[in-house]
C-alpha cells in the first residue's frame, strides 16, 4: 500500500473505523503521492466481523492472493472470524487491540488490527489471510511496530507469516520471533 494509504489505514484504525479506506482518499493520494500508478481492485465483502464495515473496500491488485483462502478446518477459521484482539507483549497483554476480519466474495480472508499505547508505541498488521489449518493460519501482509519497546524504533516487513498455537494457549502466536533487529517480539491474536 501507499505511504499516504497507510497513515489513512492508521489514522481510522485509532478512530475505530479501523482500515476501512474510502476509494476517493485512495484517488487523491495516488495523484499526489509518487509519479507510478497503483491499480486498484474494489472488493466486495459478503461477511465481517464488524458491524460498521462498508460493503467495499479498496485495496492495491498487486496485494491480492492469487487463489483464495485455503480452510483446512472450518472451526480453526470460525476462531479467527470471532477472535477478541491483538497484542505486542511491549504494549501489554492487558489491553487487547481491535481486529477486523473480514472476508470477499472471492472467498479472500482479510485481517487489519493494531494496538498503540498513550506513549505512542503501536503496532499494526494488514494483509490477507491465504491459508487456515486447526492450529495454525498463514497471513501475507504487512507488521509494523513503532516506538515499542524503545523510543525510536521502526520495524516493518511485507511477506507471508506463520501464526501458530502452542502448548495448548488461547492465542496465535507469531512463530518468527527475531525478525526485527534480532529482539524477540511476541505478537498473539486471540481467540
Amino acid at each position: 500500500m501507499m505511504i499516504a494509504k497507510r497513515i489513512a489505514v492508521a489514522v481510522l484504525m485509532v478512530t475505530g473505523l479501523h482500515g476501512v479506506l474510502l476509494a476517493e482518499s485512495n484517488q487523491a493520494t495516488e495523484q499526489t503521492a509518487s509519479p507510478l500508478r497503483f491499480e486498484y481492485s474494489e472488493l466486495t465483502l459478503v461477511r465481517s466481523s464488524r458491524d460498521d464495515t462498508p460493503s467495499t473496500i479498496t485495496v492495491e491488485k498487486d496485494e491480492i492472493p492469487a487463489q483464495p483462502t485455503r480452510i483446512l478446518d472450518e472451526a480453526a477459521a470460525e476462531r479467527l472470524f470471532r477472535n477478541s484482539g491483538v497484542t505486542l507483549q511491549w504494549i501489554g497483554w492487558e489491553e487487547r487491540g481491535p481486529t477486523w476480519v473480514s472476508v470477499t466474495e472471492d472467498g479472500h480472508w482479510m485481517l487489519l488490527g493494531g494496538q498503540g499505547a498513550p506513549a505512542g508505541a503501536n503496532l499494526d498488521i494488514e494483509g490477507f489471510v491465504t491459508e487456515i489449518g486447526s492450529d495454525y493460519f498463514i497471513f501475507s501482509g504487512t507488521i509494523k511496530m513503532f516506538d515499542t519497546p524503545d523510543e525510536g524504533r521502526f520495524c516493518k516487513a511485507t511477506k507471508e507469516w506463520r501464526f501458530a498455537v502452542t502448548q495448548n494457549r488461547k492465542y496465535w502466536r507469531l512463530r518468527e520471533f527475531g525478525w526485527c533487529d534480532y529482539l524477540t517480539d511476541y505478537i498473539d491474536i486471540y481467540f
